[in-house]
């Protein structure tokens, strides 16, 4: 054999050996990927999501009658949902700012409230409550304790009395029960987040701000782990493809 067909011969040895490399490397990245991209009920584990689309239904009941109501179109937040367990293992959510409700009736002189602030937190120790309900096509979890915190402002439209000014909110929720579902994907009614004393405002009757919270869409928030295992799998095809222009 010439030096000629030696080197032909290593060379193409040595091309079908960095082949191979770049097809294992390309395989390990596709078969990474195409593990995160499992479906999450694939998973047991709790998914954490980002809310991305909801509403907010805000109630004001004076004594058993309603005074003011009105729906805020925007809602923001996250929430950790476990679909093998049924339950409902972290929560955070946030209404728009400046949601404005005007009462029928004046309340210590104030007819015109702005809710400037106002989220639902789950406190230290918040942690799934009691036996789910299940149904077939959804379920609902009670977990607690929770806190409002934000802050609220009146105003009154005759002019008579001064702006009430902002008072900032701290209300404790013992327990929240959210349906979770398809559409919509969770749903939680009737949270009580914030009330004024009737003594404090010159009125027979207590003040009850209620809020009803409906989650329309949502995205997974990768775990670290998972986002690292992704980058992973991306910096394995890059760096196939990269090898592959370089040879040509």
């Amino acid at each position: 054999m010439s030096s000629c067909d030696y080197t032909n011969t290593r060379g193409t040895s040595t091309e079908r050996l960095a082949a191979r490399s770049r097809a294992w490397i390309t395989s390990l990245g596709l078969g990474v990927l195409f593990m995160l991209c499992l479906p999450s009920g694939a998973s047991a584990a709790p998914i954490l999501y980002s809310v991305t689309g909801g509403s907010v239904q805000i109630t004001v009941m004076v004594g058993a009658s309603i005074v003011g109501q009105t729906t805020s179109p925007g809602l923001s937040g996250t929430l950790t949902l476990d679909d093998v367990a049924h339950s409902l293992d972290s929560l955070d959510l946030s209404l728009d700012p400046n949601i404005g409700l005007t009462l029928s009736a004046p309340y210590g002189g104030y007819n015109l409230i702005t809710i400037e602030s106002a989220s639902l937190t789950g406190d230290v120790g918040f942690a799934p409550l009691g036996t789910p309900v299940v149904n077939p096509s959804s379920y609902s979890a009670a977990a607690g304790p929770l806190t409002v915190n934000g802050f609220w402002s009146a105003t009154d439209s005759g002019g008579i009395n001064p702006p009430a000014p902002s008072t900032a909110i701290a209300y404790a929720v013992p327990v929240v029960t959210a349906v979770v579902n398809t559409s919509p994907f969770v749903s939680i009614s009737g949270v009580t987040i914030n009330s004024l004393s009737g003594v404090t405002f010159g009125e027979a009757s207590d003040l009850t701000v209620l809020a009803s919270f409906v989650v329309t869409s949502v995205t997974v928030i990768p775990e670290p782990g998972t986002a690292l295992l992704a980058g992973f799998g991306l910096v394995l095809m890059a760096a196939s493809r990269r090898h592959a222009r370089s040879r040509a």
